[in-house]
């Protein structure tokens, strides 16, 4: 995947592992119950901020994940 990464290409990641996810990724999305909920940068979110994202338990002012308002 790094290798594909580094050539340029786009991957797509879904795993729980939110480690590896963080680890792994340029950016991360999450989404939840089909939709967009939250965008984060991997170099300053924690697993326990996607974990929320990923739950719907983020708070309603806008989680350190990135809240992603509806267009």
């Amino acid at each position: 995947m790094r290798q594909a990464r580094h050539d340029g290409l786009a991957v797509l990641l879904i795993s729980a592992d939110l480690d590896e996810l963080i680890g792994l990724s340029d950016t991360i999305r999450v989404m939840l119950r089909g939709r967009l909920v939250s965008e984060a940068d991997p170099a300053t979110v924690t697993p326990e901020e996607l974990g929320s994202a990923m739950t719907g338990a983020g708070d309603s002012d806008g989680d350190a994940a990135g809240e992603v308002e509806d267009a």
